[in-house]
């Protein structure tokens, strides 16, 4: 059955590739297309007051070039530095994509998701392929998932050692007018024998996966959908253990798995019901992931989880008062085979309002709740309830932000402003812990002169946070300047920031920051033959002195761009 498997697969793969190129390209001046660039880099640094925080003088030199054709890529990069030098020839991991009307392949290496549950994004290192005619969606592909590394006996580790992992999957479905139905098979197998030698401690083994799922959504009348999933994983986690002969155990995948003393079965579903009207939307959500639940497929996988979701949402005044929910329960501990308990409560609202084109307003809240409730062991010496470990944590969170613009044709102004609050806080069994309390706010204001291409910026930003008795205040203005020059080619800008740092009321830190930077960008007439670009910023920090503890100490720091690209 596996083989018939395989020999359908590579059968997909190894017929019409020569024509699943994008060959509607063919006679067209896109058929190939070859860009580059190359950037020179130099920044020089010096300091008064403190050690240098960097090297003096460095430059970096850069070059790419990628060829294309009929959406084929080669890409080639280089780079060195007065640091070091680096030679990227991406060859030996190259990626062809390459596409015609409803057919697309995957050759090299690659990376594709049948869902969240089989193959989801898993990089490989072989052949795939998306076929949609009409109403089908049918997807394959076959290849190397791990590469094998071997025990390293000089450092006496296996922190690093992997076995060669290949896989294989499937999924074929057939999708029309809104009602979806699809079946995915997904395999991977680890090979023992791709490392000469295993040490006997290790705890490193070899592993064998089969997936098997079934998607499918549906319409019901006018106004209702529902879509779920369904998987079952069977999993061995040691190939090189005993195989079961006896009836012991039921095999849930008698056909495509082979199970062994120390393979296990497991189950994941989620499913949703909606519910869509012209102004009001309803989503409910439910998932259930069993403890150990794993696939091959994934680089990481949640699972002993349960979660169940209602989001509505309201659209009032023509699309200009926005509203959504988000209310949620999440629990843990499927098999009540740990010793705690883990509940979490998620709310969230958000609400937009698009009073004019000139003025929008934004608020959202969320409250992010967990409870743990630890068990009691088993004593039958000494009773303990263990109230004290009982653990609930709250975090709320509250955002507003608004911005108002006006002004003409020539002159452009805007008013931003926002503002949050955050809030911490932790009980374990009867004692409580004081919260912690943060607090932003930002104010700003946009004034542009369009015929002279003169801009500025006026800001102020706060942040306040309090845990127990300690409170610290982080404040500043700042102030920049932007002119352009010849048809906007010569771009410069000056700004200035001023930063206070104060600790329960008293000053600990002052610091200036000042910049300036010039971009000059040359038109050409002929983009064919390039385009240059060159950049300057000069940035200086000086940091007075607070109090007879603090010293002070200044920095300044030169970067010169230079971009040549085509």
């Amino acid at each position: 059955m596996r083989l018939l498997i395989l020999f359908l697969l590579l059968f997909i793969f190894t017929t019409r590739i020569a024509q699943s190129q994008n060959l509607e390209k063919i006679g067209t001046k896109d058929m190939m297309k070859i860009g580059s660039g190359l950037t020179f880099s130099s920044i020089g640094y010096t300091s008064d007051g403190i050690p240098a925080r960097r090297d003096p003088f460095t430059w970096f030199l850069s070059g790419t070039l990628n060829v294309s054709f009929l959406d084929l890529s080669f890409p080639l990069s280089y780079s060195y530095s007065n640091q070091h030098g680096t030679f990227t020839q991406p060859f030996n991991q190259v990626s062809f994509s390459p596409q015609y009307k409803w057919i697309k392949t995957y050759i090299g290496f690659n990376s594709m998701t049948f869902s969240s549950y089989t193959l989801a994004g898993y990089v490989f290192a072989g052949a795939g392929i998306e076929l949609n005619p009409g109403p089908w969606r049918i997807s394959a592909m076959y290849g190397r998932l791990n590469k094998a590394i071997p025990y390293d006996a000089i450092a006496q580790s296996d922190a690093t050692m992997a076995y060669q992992r290949m896989g294989y999957g499937a999924k074929i479905g057939y999708e029309k007018e809104g009602h979806a139905l699809s079946i995915i098979i997904f395999h991977a197998s680890d090979y023992p024998s791709s490392i000469p030698f295993i040490p006997s401690n290790t705890q490193v083994t070899p592993k064998y996966n089969t997936v098997i799922s079934l998607t499918g959504k549906t319409k019901i009348k006018t106004h209702f959908s529902l879509e779920g999933e369904y998987a079952l994983s069977g999993l061995t986690r040691n190939v090189l253990s005993m195989e079961e002969t006896n009836q012991d155990r039921k095999n849930y995948l008698p056909a495509l798995f082979t199970m062994r003393s120390t393979s296990q079965f497991f189950s994941a579903y989620k499913g949703s019901l909606g519910y869509h009207a012209n102004i009001f939307n309803l989503q409910l959500q439910y998932e259930r992931v069993a403890p150990d639940y794993q696939t091959l497929g994934a680089y990481y996988f949640n699972n002993d989880l349960e979660n169940i979701t209602l989001a509505p949402t309201l659209s009032l005044f023509k699309g200009k008062l926005n509203l959504a929910c988000n209310s949620g329960f999440q629990r843990n501990n499927l098999d009540n085979s740990k010793l705690s308990d883990n509940r979490r409560f998620v709310n969230a609202l958000n609400v937009s309002f698009m009073a004019s084109k000139k003025l929008s307003l934004t608020a959202s809240y969320s409250n992010f709740s967990s409870y743990t409730k630890i068990k009691p062991q088993s004593d039958p010496f000494y009773y303990n309830t263990l109230d004290t470990l009982n653990f609930y944590q709250v975090s709320q969170n509250a955002n507003a932000a608004g911005s108002y613009n006006f002004g003409n044709t020539r002159w452009k102004q805007s008013i931003n402003l926002s503002a949050s609050y955050q809030v911490t806080g932790q009980k374990s069994g009867t004692v409580q812990q004081t919260p912690a309390l943060v607090y932003t706010a930002n104010a700003g204001y946009n004034l542009g002169f369009i015929p002279a291409g003169i801009s500025s910026i006026v800001a102020l930003n706060v942040n306040r946070s309090v845990i127990d008795i300690l409170s610290s205040t982080y404040w500043g203005p700042t102030l920049s300047l932007g002119k352009s020059f010849m048809h906007n080619t010569l771009r410069t800008s000056v700004g200035c920031t001023f930063n206070q740092v104060l600790s329960n009321g008293k000053t600990t830190s002052n610091v200036l920051n000042s910049r300036i930077g010039l971009n000059y960008g040359l038109k050409v007439k002929n983009k064919k033959y390039g385009k240059p670009a060159l950049g300057f910023n000069l940035n200086y920090l000086k940091r007075f002195s607070a109090d007879l503890n603090s010293s002070p100490f200044s920095e300044l720091t030169g970067t010169v761009n230079l971009t040549y690209g085509f």
